[in-house]
């Protein structure tokens, strides 16, 4: 038997509002891929930071949610940002190397 609709029988809020954490996530997103600082590899971390700030703005939304388990997930939110912002940026790194090997040559030669 198939069933006509079948989108219709657990609709999707379309207009779900985005809760402060996730709204700062997702303009923190923004701004690292502005800048280039996004690449495919990061996309599990991506997500995760991603469903830790829905999961924090559920919490902090139900009254009923332990101060504890509010806590513990800020703490684990903060920590996963952490990794996604303090990933170095390989090509300062890469011309910092270039110019370090330059003026090893350039004092081996003396020129």
């Amino acid at each position: 038997m198939i069933v006509a609709n079948q989108d219709t029988l657990f609709p999707i809020a379309r207009n779900r509002s985005r809760g402060r954490y996730r709204r700062g996530y997702d303009e923190t997103l923004k701004a690292l891929r502005d800048l280039g600082r996004v690449e495919p590899v990061d996309a599990a971390m991506i997500a995760l930071c991603r469903g830790l700030a829905d999961e924090l703005d559920a919490a902090t939304g139900d009254s009923d949610e332990s101060r504890y388990t509010r806590g513990t997930l800020a703490g684990r939110y903060q920590a996963a940002l952490t990794c996604l912002l303090a990933r170095p940026d390989g090509m300062t790194d890469a011309d910092d190397l270039a110019g370090l090997l330059s003026a090893i040559r350039h004092e081996r030669t003396g020129g």
